[in-house]
C-alpha cells in the first residue's frame, strides 16, 4: 500500500521502426523548434529513419538530401524535402473521417440568429423597465440638499486637510490622535 508509483514515461520503451513515422516525427520537431535544438531532434530522427529496415513508403533520396541540409543548418529547405519524401506513405494511409483530426469534411452550418423574437423583445423591455425603474427611485430617493448646499448652510469652504511632512497623506486615524 505504501509503494511509490514509478514515473509514467510517454515515450515507452522503444520507438517506431516505421521510416515514415520517423521522418513525420522529424518534420514536428522542426515545425515545433527550428533552432539549433530542434534541428538536433530532427537529424537525429532522420538518422533513426535512414538506419530502420522498414523504409516502406519513404523516399531515402530525398530523405538523405534533407539530412544534407539539416547538417547545413537549413531547416527551412528540410521541411520541404522530409515532406516529399514520404508523400508516398502518407498518400497510402486511409483518408480522415468525420471528427478526426486532419478531416476535410465540413459539417453542416449552424442556424444563426434571425433577428428578435418575442423572447428576445420581452427580454429588450424588461431591461429597459428596469432601467426606469432605477433611475425613477434614485430621483425620488436622493438627498434633499446637495453638498454644494450643505457647504454653504455650514458657514462656507472645507476646512483645509493637513499636510504630512514626508509628502503622504495622513491616516484617519493619526488625525484623530492630533486632535485628542
Amino acid at each position: 500500500m505504501f509503494v511509490a508509483a514509478g514515473p509514467a514515461l510517454a515515450h515507452g520503451d522503444e520507438e517506431s521502426g516505421e521510416g515514415y513515422a520517423l521522418v513525420q516525427q522529424a518534420i514536428g520537431h522542426l515545425a515545433h523548434d527550428s533552432s539549433a535544438a530542434g534541428i538536433m531532434l530532427a537529424m537525429e530522427k532522420v538518422g533513426d529513419a535512414l538506419a530502420t529496415s522498414d523504409q516502406e513508403g519513404v523516399d531515402v533520396a530525398q530523405l538523405e538530401q534533407a539530412q544534407a541540409a539539416l547538417e547545413a543548418g537549413d531547416a527551412e529547405q528540410a521541411r520541404p524535402l522530409l515532406e516529399e519524401s514520404i508523400s508516398e506513405a502518407v498518400a497510402g494511409l486511409p483518408p480522415a473521417t468525420g471528427e478526426e483530426t486532419g478531416t476535410t469534411v465540413i459539417s453542416e452550418e449552424l442556424a444563426g440568429n434571425d433577428g428578435l423574437d418575442g423572447t428576445d423583445v420581452g427580454l429588450l423591455l424588461g431591461s429597459i423597465a428596469l432601467l426606469g425603474l432605477g433611475v425613477g427611485l434614485s430621483w425620488r430617493f436622493r438627498p434633499d440638499d446637495t453638498v454644494k448646499a450643505l457647504r454653504k448652510r455650514i458657514g462656507g469652504t472645507p476646512p483645509p486637510q493637513p499636510k504630512a511632512t514626508n509628502g503622504s497623506v495622513p491616516s484617519a486615524a493619526a488625525n484623530s490622535s492630533k486632535e485628542a
